[in-house]
């Protein structure tokens, strides 16, 4: 840690030095959209320096200004969700001088040209992109309905939902509550427990993601431990310039059982909530706030839950090219713990051991965020967080109460340099300590260090190769320590402006969690027995795709990949008389193979939109030749969506088919436990907008799971039957 500190230090001397001689021209402009009629000025659209690492957004007028540009040529790239982008080459900027650039955007039936961040950890466009990467908006998952990240993730080409587990083209399967193979990030920091190594979707409030990215794939090079399956970046809203007041009510409730036999209450069972966010700026600092609470009943016996969320975000341009963003989210949860169904002739009520079993947990995190452009071929970026996790549970029967307390601590530094027209660098070193205690794991205390960097190589015009690599030191506490190298190269080939061409190879790897190897509780009649000797996972991911433009009417992807995974650790599980005992073991050499194809389409000016995603994934263990357990083979999601005026209307509909395995030794504990299905589900939604004053409202009224379809994503647990909701968000 002393030495990433040491770094940091002379990184930023580095900057405020070079801040001191800069100097130079500026570009400055507006950017409106092209209208028949009076040109409006776009809010928030996004202007980049192409070949820096310079960039703004413009502001309530649709005016932007860069300055301290070094003399000479620019290319700037201007682009706004719902809209075209447009590229201007060749500016010139003089010493002393304002080089004037205006911009007129032209309204896209659909998204195409998306500004993304996570692949390289810097900002381009997704079509410079030369791995598979898919963008879910605040647009999209407001218009769901989304009540947390795991509910938007849902419905994204190559992800599956296993309970709370995400699947990204097979990687993970599932380990309840020890682990995960896709790596999850907020604001680019990773954002993963200290002590399970899960993805704690609901402290995220759902209410202030401006989009969500999902890499797909081996991204270890960038991202270390936990990224071997992808990354899923979470990206908060920015703090607009004028203020800005959000009101969200939801109410719903489920509908009846389809059978007589799985009733369980005379009552309906109900869910609602509430949410309020204001933003606002005083000169060059920004303050956003916001609350929610969340009471659902659960159409399963002893399946409620209490949630609440609180969180602030605090923004300083405290120079002309720095920033100092800081966060603070809070989150309070409890309500019944169901594991499984008594039977499938009870498949909506636990056990009886089961009966009042209850978790509660308190978790908060707290993040900072220093950016500096120094000049347009110098940026750097300093992020730390500290993410605090207790929860803990209680039982009727066995274990009792028990709990678990981790702070998890991380700092990392990075810097983009683009030393001429050919080169793109990206360097950087992070580390992180997790502090745990409680008697669901014994006391630990673990950490890890790491440098990376990678470089962006445009080798013709049209042809770009990207070299990376990433050295991990992990003194976990769980295994031995050592030392992971993971490299990475890729290409992209653009022989003409629309089409893409794309190949990549990356190593991967995920240190044990703690629970994997040091889990002692259980619940009910399962218990976890401990394996100090676990190793790390590793994984060869290799991929080819092509995405093409269809002219202004939307795009096409297809992709072929195939990871190959050494160590694969999964859960073991053994009868020992009423009780299951279950442990985490490197059991597996296994192979996952597939190809993926997305399309996007837009006609009449937006106004009807259709996107359908279809995934086949091969997923083989290669120790039991036999297919890998909870893996689907088959993901199709397609989505019809229209807009008439005030009145709009969508369409979901989901297919994963069945899986072909799932631990046969959990049918001596979880009886009907073979008892699943392929998923089809489909949703429906219609909203309208109008005003009150001069404020804004949208009423949306949904039916999800319309057919009342009954499946499993989890052995032993029916996912909800039809579900009626009826939102009314105010924006002031």
């Amino acid at each position: 840690m002393a030495t990433i500190r040491t770094v940091v230090t002379i990184l930023l001397l580095a900057s405020v030095v070079a801040q001191a001689f800069a100097g130079g021209g500026s570009i400055t402009g507006r950017v409106t959209s092209l209208t028949e009629g009076q040109p409006e000025p776009l809010i928030g659209a996004i202007v980049l320096i192409q070949g820096s690492v310079r960039g703004t957004t413009t502001n309530l007028k649709g005016e932007y200004k860069i300055t301290d540009l070094s003399p000479g040529r620019y290319s700037l790239m201007v682009s706004m969700v719902g809209y075209q982008r447009s590229n201007r080459p060749d500016i010139v900027v003089e010493e002393g001088r304002d080089a004037v650039a205006n911009f007129s955007l032209t309204a896209s039936p659909v998204q195409i040209d998306q500004v993304v961040v996570t692949a390289s950890k810097r900002a381009q466009s997704l079509e410079e992109v030369p791995v598979s990467l898919s963008v879910l908006d605040a647009t999209e998952i407001r218009e769901r309905n989304a009540l947390a990240i795991d509910d938007a993730l849902r419905y994204i080409p190559g992800v599956n939902m296993t309970g709370f587990q995400v699947n990204i083209r097979g990687s993970s399967g599932y380990s309840r509550g020890a682990g995960s193979r896709v790596l999850m990030l907020l604001d680019g920091i990773p954002f993963i427990s200290g002590d399970t190594g899960e993805l704690s979707y609901e402290t995220i409030p759902i209410g202030q993601v401006d989009r969500i990215e999902v890499v797909k794939g081996a991204s270890s090079a960038l991202y270390g431990s936990n990224a071997l399956g992808g990354v899923i970046n979470v990206i908060t809203k920015d703090i607009p310039e004028t203020p800005s007041t959000n009101v969200r009510l939801y109410g719903g409730m489920y509908n009846q059982p389809t059978y007589e036999q799985w009733k369980w209450s005379s009552k309906p069972r109900y869910f609602n909530g509430q949410s309020v966010s204001h933003s606002y700026r005083v000169g060059d600092l920004g303050l956003a706030l916001f609350l929610s609470r969340q009471f659902d009943d659960g159409y399963r016996q002893n399946d409620y839950h209490r949630r609440y969320n609180f969180y602030v975000k605090v923004k300083e341009d405290y120079a002309k090219n720095s920033a100092l963003t800081l966060t603070f989210g809070l989150l309070y949860q409890y309500g019944g713990q169901y594991l499984y169904w008594r039977s499938l002739d009870s498949a909506l009520v636990p056990p009886v051991a089961q009966q009042d079993d209850n978790i509660k947990s308190i978790r908060f995190f707290t993040t900072g965020q220093y950016t500096t452009v120094i000049n347009e071929g110098f940026a750097l970026t300093t992020r730390a967080m500290w993410f605090h996790n207790d929860w803990g549970f209680e039982t009727r029967s066995g274990i009792g109460r028990a709990e678990s307390i981790a702070d998890d601590f991380r700092l990392e530094s990075e810097a983009t340099l683009i030393p001429n027209d050919r080169h793109t660098l990206t360097i950087g070193v992070d580390g992180n300590a997790d502090i745990i205690g409680g008697d669901v794991i014994s006391d630990r205390v673990i950490g890890g260090f790491a440098a990376f960097g990678q470089d962006e190589v445009r080798l013709l015009r049209p042809l770009t190769l990207t070299v990376g690599c990433r050295y991990d030191f992990s003194s976990v506490g769980v295994t031995a320590p050592g030392g992971s190298l993971n490299p990475k190269v890729a290409l992209a080939y653009t022989p003409f402006e629309g089409t893409t061409a794309r190949a990549s190879f990356g190593r991967g790897f995920r240190v044990p969690s703690v629970a994997e190897a040091f889990l002692l509780a259980g619940f009910s009649d399962i218990i976890a027995r401990p394996n100090a000797d676990l190793k790390p996972e590793r994984s060869s991911s290799y991929e080819i795709g092509v995405s093409q433009r269809l002219g202004e009417f939307g795009t096409f992807d297809i992709a072929g990949f195939r990871s190959d995974f050494d160590n694969l650790i999964e859960v073991i599980p053994a009868a020992e008389g009423n009780v299951l005992t279950v442990q985490w073991r490197n059991v597996a050499m296994a192979r996952i193979q597939g190809v993926e194809t997305s399309l996007k389409l837009g006609f009449f000016e937006g106004m009807l939109q259709y996107n359908l995603g279809y995934t086949y994934v091969y997923p083989e263990d290669l120790t039991q030749h036999d297919i890998l357990k909870y893996r689907p083979r088959h993901l199709f999601y397609t989505t019809l969506s229209g807009r008439v005026g005030w009145l709009h209307a969508s369409a979901d509909f989901r297919y994963i088919s069945r899986v072909d395995r799932v631990d046969a030794t959990l049918g001596l504990i979880v009886p009907d436990a073979e008892e699943r299905t392929q998923i089809l589900v489909t949703d429906f939604r219609l909203g309208v907008d109008f005003n009150l004053g001069n404020a804004p409202f949208t009423a949306t009224a949904s039916v999800n799971n319309a057919l009342q379809y009954n499946y499993v994503e989890l052995m032993g647990n029916i996912m909800p039957p039809r579900t009626y909701m009826l939102v009314l968000e105010a924006r002031m």
